[in-house]
């Protein structure tokens, strides 16, 4: 541990592989598993993937080295590292707090429909009457059960988080990430060797110009690639601040995010394998939305036969460790913060944080009902005013802040210690300061626009 942070008493990751898995863990969840398929699949699959690819490269590798770089800069909660002034004023920070709170708020729920799904498919995958449609809507809209297995996914967190960085995050992470790629692979191989699967190939990996036209042009594809970059990572959440100021002075940043940028791309990449080939082979629309998952991959395991029960817990399962490591993380930033801006220890800001999110993520449930909470899906209004508005804001922010604040010459010297290319300093501060703002002032401006036709 670093003379600071023996100084300060923080956390910190016992190892570099503890941390790059606890940093995978944290962008791969959801974003990967369930909203990269189906996003893919609208806007045209093989074109959008290596758009998709390029702005990783260029805008994700830039922002998470940023996130980290500020993190381990200022050795402290996401409301200190952007504190400013005399007054300590950190609109930045406070940002990070608001955003996991309202994403972990419908995060919970979401994991619960995992956990049910996973239930069904253990005790032999039948849906009954009602179907997948039918099983999928009265499950969501009866608060009751919706909210029993949401509390359910929020304890599993609270288990981890409670045991603190080393003992709880990290040695949770460097078990379930490694399990997580080997149940990832083996879906990938099952959905491959389905009949039509080559269909599904040709469709992720061959691109089709004919698909921006089909899809509101460029712009609206490029938009949705870097909003995705932007979720599948994690950045602007605060997460890689968090993560960032328990990362020793020894291990190198830009190494770090090379590692997690390449690792959730393969994610990524792998479950587009898992997804498309098969959804190809039974039929199904690769733009088939946000219920792919839960009501179209059922049908794709009832066409495997008994194989299929299989087949379907290691795939639910799957879901829930993505899930399940990005709830932590989200949890973590809060955690943080509570824990070092009170007096309260480890395991009382862990308690009080469960109990405030138990009751938002009730609220949640609730309001998956037909007529809503008060008429409102907070699910919906949440997802769409973080990911259209909220996390590019926050990065646009965070740029200005690196430059302006910490400047760029403490950044850099943060930025290269145990870097082995010292050239990379020179490039990162170009992408800083002109190449990613533009690109997040682009998606800002396209999110808030995508957003007044949301709600």
């Amino acid at each position: 541990m670093s003379d600071l942070m023996e100084k300060k008493g923080r956390s910190s990751f016992g190892s570099k592989f503890g941390f790059i898995m606890a940093a995978v863990g944290s962008a791969v969840g959801l974003g990967n598993i369930w909203r990269f398929p189906y996003i893919a699949g609208t806007y045209g699959g093989g074109l959008f993937l290596l758009l998709y690819i390029a702005i990783v490269a260029i805008l994700g590798f830039s922002m998470l080295t940023l996130e980290f770089t500020i993190g381990r800069h200022k050795n402290a909660n996401v409301l200190d590292a952007f504190a400013v002034g005399k007054k300590k004023r950190s609109y930045i920070g406070w940002l990070c707090i608001l955003i996991p709170f309202l994403i972990v708020s419908y995060y919970n729920v979401i994991g619960g429909w995992i956990i049910k799904y996973l239930t069904i498919f253990v005790t032999g995958g039948d849906f009954g009457s009602a179907g997948y449609e039918g099983t999928f809507g009265e499950f969501t809209s009866d608060p009751v059960a919706s909210g029993v297995f949401t509390v359910i996914f929020l304890a599993l967190c609270i288990i981890v988080l409670i045991f603190g960085v080393q003992k709880g995050i990290e040695k949770v992470s460097k078990i379930m990430m490694p399990a997580l790629f080997v149940m990832l692979v083996f879906m990938a191989v099952v959905s491959l060797t389905m009949p039509g699967a080559i269909e599904g190939l040709k469709f992720m990996f061959v691109p089709n110009f004919e698909s921006i036209a089909e899809n509101g042009g460029f712009l609206q594809m490029l938009s949705a690639a870097t909003g995705q970059a932007f979720y599948s990572l994690s950045v602007g959440m605060g997460i890689a601040v968090t993560y960032g100021s328990y990362l020793k002075k020894d291990q190198s940043i830009p190494q770090n995010a090379l590692s997690v940028c390449g690792l959730d791309t393969m994610v990524a990449i792998f479950s587009g394998l898992a997804v498309l080939p098969a959804i190809f082979s039974v039929g199904i629309t690769p733009s088939a939305g946000p219920g792919l998952v839960f009501i179209s991959f059922p049908a794709v395991f009832e066409a495997l036969g008994g194989f299929g029960i299989v087949v379907g817990v290691i795939f639910f399962l799957l879901v829930l460790f993505a899930a399940w490591t990005s709830a932590i993380s989200l949890l973590e930033v809060l955690i943080s913060a509570l824990e070092e801006k009170t007096k309260l220890s480890r395991k009382g800001a862990t308690l009080v944080v469960a109990a405030v999110i138990t009751v938002t993520s009730i609220l949640v449930a609730i309001s998956m009902q037909p007529e809503g909470l008060f008429g409102v899906n907070l699910l919906d209004l949440f997802d769409s005013l973080t990911t259209y508005v909220m996390l590019p804001l926050t990065g646009l922010l965070m740029c200005f802040f690196l430059v302006k604040v910490i400047g760029m010459k403490n950044a850099k010297e943060e930025l290269l210690l145990n870097c082995k290319s010292q050239k990379l300093g020179k490039v990162w501060e170009v992408a800083i300061k002109y190449v990613v703002p533009v690109l997040i002032a682009f998606i800002l401006v396209m999110g808030i626009l995508t957003w007044t036709k949301v709600i």
